[in-house]
């Protein structure tokens, strides 16, 4: 864990807020010079604290189902594990593949036009690696919410909240727009000058671009990866098996999730399971604290958990690789 004064904290939080807000802005906000906060930004990419700022793009609104398989390996080798991982990698329409411990080994997050362009690649894994894998289970994400990482400044209470995830709904977009979306995808504060010389536009019109992009929640906000291990957190998803539910329990469940500062995510899988939500926290004693006191309060309707940690993200990307290469 890099130790982090109060300013640091701060300024991470903002740009998990807003990456793409300026120097200006970031400085007037910390009370910092913008050589200062300019200066702390280098620091904090330097020391791998911050591995990249990203547009969190709708992929619902370019036409895309968001797939997420889970697997079990059985009686697998390091060398086949590793066979197995390098043949997702290569996969353009993979965003997102993490290592599990827990009761899965692999969680990952596809784009596809199609359930049947998603099954091709179905077939094509379990043909392959059928027999090495002791468990697999599919689903289709339908909804993903963003809730900040209140936890960077001991907020007790979160206040930002970002759909990320939708069923498709196409917006229609040009190629110059798509462009636009895989820099600000890859760097969120690529300069408008760099974004337009890119493209081969005006300034002008890269900023109305940009907004129109915002306006149609192509582009939901500007995010910041972090190196967790470095900030002393730990990265866990939760299941929730319920029963004996009604509307306004889940309601009353949803608004409790919701608030808590270190619960960054909640999905809504078809296909899932009752209730799901991702946690970052310092350690398993303060997660499994945290998760007594949701039970506790919801008894009624929750009857069991599982806990998956996350250890090790070999991907974070919400724009698929297919379309920034056409």
């Amino acid at each position: 864990m890099d130790k982090l004064d109060l300013k640091d904290r701060k300024l991470l939080y903002e740009l998990d807020g807003n990456s793409r807000q300026s120097i200006q802005k970031l400085a007037k906000k910390l009370s910092l010079s913008k050589d200062a906060v300019s200066y702390r930004i280098n620091k904090l990419l330097k020391s791998g604290i911050i591995k990249s700022f990203n547009a969190v793009v709708d992929s619902g609104k370019l036409g895309y189902y968001s797939f997420r398989i889970f697997l079990k390996f059985y009686g697998i080798s390091p060398e086949k594990e590793k066979e197995i991982m390098t043949f997702l990698l290569k996969n353009k329409n993979l965003v997102w593949v993490v290592q599990v411990e827990g009761n899965w080994d692999i969680n990952t997050w596809f784009l596809y036009k199609s359930i049947d362009e998603m099954n091709l690649f179905w077939q094509e894994l379990i043909t392959k690696y059928n027999n090495y894998l002791e468990k697999k289970e599919f689903g289709i994400y339908s909804e993903i919410n963003y809730f900040g990482r209140e936890f960077l400044i001991e907020n007790k209470l979160n206040k930002l909240s970002i759909p990320i995830v939708s069923l498709p709904k196409k917006i229609k977009l040009d190629e110059k727009d798509l462009l636009i979306v895989n820099l600000l995808a890859n760097n969120a504060r690529t300069p408008i000058i760099e974004i337009a010389n890119k493209v081969k536009i005006t300034p002008k019109t890269a900023i109305n671009k940009i907004r129109r992009l915002e306006k149609e929640r192509v582009i939901v906000g500007y995010r910041t990866e972090f190196s967790l291990e470095k900030l002393g957190y730990k990265y866990y998803k939760i299941h929730l098996s319920m029963f004996n539910t009604t509307a306004e329990k889940i309601k009353r469940l949803k608004q409790e999730i919701k608030q808590n500062p270190n619960i960054i995510f909640e999905d809504i899988v078809l296909g899932g399971y009752d209730f799901e939500f991702e946690v970052q926290i310092e350690n398993e004693d303060k997660l499994r604290e945290l998760l007594e006191n949701i039970r506790v309060e919801f008894s009624d309707i929750i009857k069991d958990y599982e806990i998956m940690h996350y250890y090790k993200e070999y991907r974070l990307r919400f724009f698929p690789d297919v379309l920034a290469t056409k």
